[in-house]
């Protein structure tokens, strides 16, 4: 409690304290001796008074003049104190009585003789007893003490009250009170007056020091006498000085310090944000050669299938494969961090998505001997189907490469609002410790030489922002030597109408509008027969000749742009009468262009792979409900 208490209040306790205790001391040793010298004085004179009226009463007994010892017995009350009188028989019969005989008590609640309770605080009457006794003595001495041995006459039993007594010493108790009330009063005031000038220079230090604590070492002791506390007054103010002076450099360094590396910051914000722009503008002229020579090198591959240089085209091949992933991970995370990225969430069906990727890295799985299994609860999603292949192609592409035995499970599961989309492996796993690491750029866990044959340690952090671009939280589960779970929680879209999940290739044309020759000849290896365009008004041709196509693939760069490509298309569809569903290959990022009925785009560079899923698509919906009718248009994606 006393930790609670300030100064002044302290120095008050310790100057009134010993005060307070020594008068409580005091007053109730006076009111105790007090009390116990008016018992012990009033029962001796009620003894007295028994004494003679006992001497007086042994003629009335032995006569038996009741009138005698009733007129005693009133004289007896006329004493103070007392309160009710009786004479007994030697065997406690009453002979008469001031009250009732049933007033009168019991003989074990009588005290014999006239000496004060044992606790006199009990009840405020007591009744006593003062034998009578047969005595002869040679004076007439009301006082002197009869023998032991003379026979026994009678007893006088009065009642006495201690309640003057008590009265008394109640009023000798308040006034002992109000006196020791009165002193502590001017006990206070001599201590506040002496104490005043210690309690306002103790406040003062404090107050100093409090300021300091604070950093506002503004205030300063104004009482600073020639005593020892107005020296430490002194003393606390020059301190404060110095405190104030250190205060003002530090906010001053402070001040320049945070201006400098705000500019600093600044400058290397704008530095960032100015290369991570230009790499997310000049993207596509950095990907578009690599993605030429990677299709250059699979044709090459396909031409080169019994020549004995194919064991170095494919070597190549697979140089330029890593090429381009590092490419494709420094441009991507390059646009993440610039911003440039626009996301176009769609409902997407799940199965189409994980089928496509399972399809892609069978081939890498079943050359390490791995098992590449899917468990698709079949749902529809709404997200960017672009964005979310790419989260997982990194996701099993990271699972392949770091599982050397067992397999990779790539699985979606439903749930009431959500569906989430996880990618098991039973590689090495990853320390707890280090599962929010991985997430950041440039770590690589099993790379700390940081050979560059093994990428760049950007996989798992395009993962985290594409996610984050996105908003599906994305979390990891993983033990070391067992293996680890990434999961991704997407939200369910409404599912479209139900799409036909088959459909014949006779019944399906193509129309390739201006498209290049590797996009031409992968189509071809795809069995889908499409029919070539080179120009507008070929299509124009092709469709009054051979009717209207089920899909319009056209390419950008082949048509002069994007505006001359939306051109030609409308023109196709005012030949045929209505919207024709079309895919546009565009390079580079995707434009902020609303596209009108059912149009795609899908931005180069590509996987294979995707291209193929969006073509199964498109043509799924086409061929839904009755073949007569003509298909409705989807809204612009």
């Amino acid at each position: 409690m006393m930790r609670h208490l300030g100064i002044r209040d302290r120095i008050l306790l310790a100057a009134l304290a010993p005060t307070v205790l020594v008068a409580l001391l005091v007053t109730g040793v006076l009111v105790i001796g007090q009390w116990q010298n008016a018992i012990e004085s009033q029962h001796r004179r009620i003894a007295a008074m028994a004494r003679q009226i006992a001497a007086i009463a042994e003629f009335n007994l032995f006569a038996g003049n009741i009138g005698g010892l009733q007129r005693q017995l009133e004289l007896t009350l006329n004493e103070p104190d007392i309160l009710a009188a009786a004479f007994l028989t030697p065997e406690g019969a009453v002979i008469t009585s001031t009250v009732p005989v049933s007033a009168i008590p019991d003989a074990d609640q009588i005290y014999a003789g006239f000496e004060p309770p044992a606790t006199p605080y009990g009840a405020h009457n007591h009744w006593h007893a003062q034998p009578i006794r047969s005595t002869q003595t040679g004076e007439s001495d009301l006082f002197s003490m009869p023998e032991q041995d003379v026979p026994l006459v009678g007893q006088l039993i009065v009642q006495v009250s201690t309640a003057s007594v008590q009265s008394q010493v109640r009023r000798d108790a308040l006034q002992a009170t109000g006196i020791a009330l009165g002193m502590l009063i001017l006990g206070l005031l001599l201590a506040l007056g002496l104490a005043r000038g210690l309690i306002v220079t103790l406040g003062e230090i404090s107050a100093v020091v409090e300021s300091i604590g604070r950093n506002r070492a503004r205030r300063r002791a104004l009482h600073t006498g020639p005593d020892e506390l107005g020296q430490l007054a002194q003393g606390v103010n020059s301190m404060a000085d110095a405190v104030a002076q250190t205060q003002d450099d530090l906010v001053r360094r402070i001040n320049e310090a945070t201006t400098s590396l705000r500019a600093e910051r600044d400058a290397a914000a704008q530095a960032a944000e100015s290369r991570s722009r230009f790499f997310a503008a000049a993207s596509h002229d950095l990907r578009q050669p690599a993605h030429a020579l990677g299709l250059f090198i699979t044709r090459l591959e396909r031409d080169a299938r019994h020549s004995p240089l194919l064991p170095r085209i494919e070597q190549l091949a697979h140089t330029v494969k890593n090429l381009q992933q590092m490419l494709d991970e420094l441009l991507d995370y390059s646009r993440l961090s610039g911003g440039v990225y626009r996301t176009n969430p769609r409902p997407v069906r799940a199965s189409d998505v994980i089928t496509a990727l399972a399809e892609e890295f069978d081939p890498i799985a079943r050359a390490k001997h791995l098992v590449l299994r899917q468990h698709v609860t079949d749902c529809w999603l709404h997200t960017d189907p672009s964005l979310l292949n790419r989260i997982l192609i990194n996701l099993v592409s990271n699972a392949l490469r770091y599982t050397q035995h067992g397999g990779v499970l790539i699985a979606c599961r439903r749930g009431a609002t959500h569906a989430r989309i996880e990618v098991w492996d039973t590689g090495i796993g990853i320390p707890e410790d280090q599962q929010t690491d991985v997430f950041e750029e440039l770590v690589q866990l099993d790379n700390p030489e940081r050979d560059p044959r093994k990428g760049l340690g950007l996989g798992l952090a395009i993962v985290r922002r594409t996610a984050d671009l996105l908003d599906h939280p994305l979390n990891l589960r993983s033990r070391v030597g067992r293996g680890s779970c990434f999961g991704l929680t997407v939200p369910l879209a409404i599912a479209p109408a139900a799409l036909s999940k088959t459909f014949d290739v006779e019944q399906n044309w193509i129309l390739l509008l201006a498209t290049d020759e590797a996009t031409n000849d992968q189509i071809n290896d795809w069995e889908l027969s499409p029919t070539l365009a080179p120009g507008i008004d070929t299509a124009l041709a092709l469709i009054a000749h051979l009717g209207i196509p089920t899909l319009v693939i056209a390419d950008t760069m082949g048509l002069d742009g994007l505006t001359p490509c939306l051109a030609a298309l409308d023109r196709l569809d005012a030949a045929a009468g209505r919207p024709l569903p079309a895919l546009l290959i565009h390079p580079g990022p995707v434009p902020d262009t609303e596209l009108n009925g059912p149009r795609h785009l899908l931005a180069r560079p590509y996987r294979p792979a995707r291209l193929r899923a969006l073509i199964d698509h498109l043509l799924d919906e086409m061929n839904d409900g009755d073949e007569t009718a003509p298909p409705s248009a989807s809204p612009a994606e």
